[in-house]
Order: C-alpha cells, then sequence, then structure tokens
C-alpha cells in the first residue's frame, strides 16, 4: 500500500481530484524536483512557464488563421506504462523510472488495476508534458515548430497558428495522427477547426484581436459587484492582461 493520497472527490463529471497524503505530497516534490533537474521543459508547454494561458494566447493573437485542439481525458490517457518509458527517455534507470511511475500513478476504478495520472498530484502537470513531449504528438508538435507554425501546449489544450487555412488544416491532420499513434485523442466538441479566431480559456483571439468572452465578463461583473478589494484587484488585474479597454469598462461597472 503506498498511501498517496487520503481522498477525492468530484470536480465535474468524468473528473476526480485526489488529494494527496503527506507521505504522497513529499513524494511527489521529489518527484517533480528530480525531473526538473534532468529534463527542461519546451518554450511552448505554457502550463509550465511564466505568464499561462495568457502568455501562450497573446503568441497567437495576429495569426490569420488558427485550430484549438482539446486532448479528450489526457491525465485518463497518461497510464503507468507511458510514465515509465517516458521517465527512461529522459535518463532515469529501469527501476528509478518505474518507482516514479508507481508512485505517479493511481487505479481510478479499483480493482481493475488501471492505473493513470491523477489531478492533484504535485509531478502530474511535469509528469504529463514528458509523457507528450516523448510520444509522437509531441515530436510532430516540434515539427510543426521547425517547419514555421507556432503551436503552444497549455496541459490540455494545443493551440497551431499558421499564415493559411490550408497549412493549419494539413497541421491538424497530422496533430491527430500522430496523437492516434500515441494513443491519445481529440475532443471534437471542444476542438475547433482552422478559423479566421477561436476561443480557449474564455478568450476569444486571433487575426490581430484578443479579449475576454462575453458571457465570461458578465461573471466577472457579477464577482466584483460582491467581492472584496483583493479579489477586485485580481479580477481587474487579469481582465487588463488580456485586452485593457474590458477593464476599464470593467472597472466602471463598480459601486
Amino acid at each position: 500500500m503506498r498511501n498517496l493520497y487520503n481522498h477525492h472527490f468530484t470536480l465535474k463529471p468524468g473528473t476526480r481530484v485526489f488529494i494527496p497524503s503527506l507521505y504522497g505530497a513529499q513524494r511527489g516534490g521529489d518527484i517533480k524536483e528530480a525531473i526538473e533537474r534532468v529534463w527542461q521543459p519546451p518554450e511552448n508547454y505554457f502550463h509550465l512557464l511564466d505568464g499561462g494561458h495568457v502568455a501562450a494566447v497573446k503568441s497567437h493573437r495576429d495569426a490569420p488563421w488558427l485550430a484549438s485542439l482539446d486532448l479528450q481525458r489526457f491525465f485518463e490517457q497518461i497510464s503507468r506504462s507511458k510514465v515509465h518509458r517516458a521517465l527512461k527517455a529522459v535518463g532515469f534507470s529501469q527501476d528509478e523510472a518505474w518507482e516514479m511511475a508507481c508512485d505517479s500513478t493511481v487505479d481510478k476504478r479499483p480493482p481493475k488495476r488501471k492505473f493513470s495520472l491523477p489531478f492533484g498530484f504535485v509531478q502530474s502537470p511535469i509528469v504529463a508534458s514528458v509523457v507528450l513531449a516523448k510520444s509522437a504528438l509531441g515530436g510532430q508538435i516540434r515539427n510543426l515548430r521547425a517547419d514555421g507554425l507556432n503551436v503552444t501546449v497549455y496541459v490540455d489544450d494545443i493551440t497551431v497558428s499558421g499564415i493559411s487555412e490550408e497549412e493549419v488544416s494539413d497541421a491538424v491532420e497530422k496533430l491527430e495522427a500522430a496523437a492516434a499513434l500515441s494513443g491519445f485523442a481529440f475532443n471534437p466538441d471542444k476542438s475547433q477547426p482552422a478559423s479566421r479566431r477561436v476561443t480557449s480559456f474564455n478568450i476569444e483571439f486571433g487575426s490581430g484581436l484578443m479579449e475576454i468572452a462575453e458571457d465570461r465578463m458578465v461573471e466577472f461583473e457579477a464577482a466584483i459587484r460582491h467581492g472584496n478589494e483583493y479579489q477586485i484587484g485580481g479580477i481587474l488585474g487579469y481582465v487588463a492582461s488580456v485586452n485593457a479597454d474590458q477593464a476599464k469598462e470593467l472597472a466602471s461597472a463598480l459601486p
């Protein structure tokens, strides 16, 4: 019994968050640090870099054509064996990689013993990134960037942009084929084909535009009417980082 987590809860249908035990949190931190010592995240994996999703979106703001792809049940598809192979690929020994893989995955439907990466573990984001980077999908992302397209990754969200609809559509086809080879799949309900603009993270962007989606702005307006000064400051600061005019408009709604 590895005693990696104390309990879990359902965040939304199909997604559970696992709360690490004291041992699980300490072990997770050790695994994260060990990976960071031997592996440098690609510069387009924005969930591991300063700026996060806003920086990723900004890099596509002026692109004439974009597409957005959502990896379906991403963590569910990162099995213990995938983690083991990826960690060996970045330099860990067979035994080290196996122990780290065992301490980074859980059986989400016991007693089926189908172990996969959980939401909530300290090391999950970087482990997922290593697995993606060392997969056929990660290789195709590198190839497309070498060909001059902009491809950004934010956990399970992949955005690709280029100069023409044909170029971006072709890139999407290549990413879909590589995902299948890697044992991943894209969610057709959340993915967006080549277009002048796409919406991700509640931000619409492309062709020179970058603004927070209207329904999200309505939520922010309601929040600042009842929030304290720190909450209001945080919301206005975030909105300003996306679109200064929207931040001014939101500030005008303050009581």
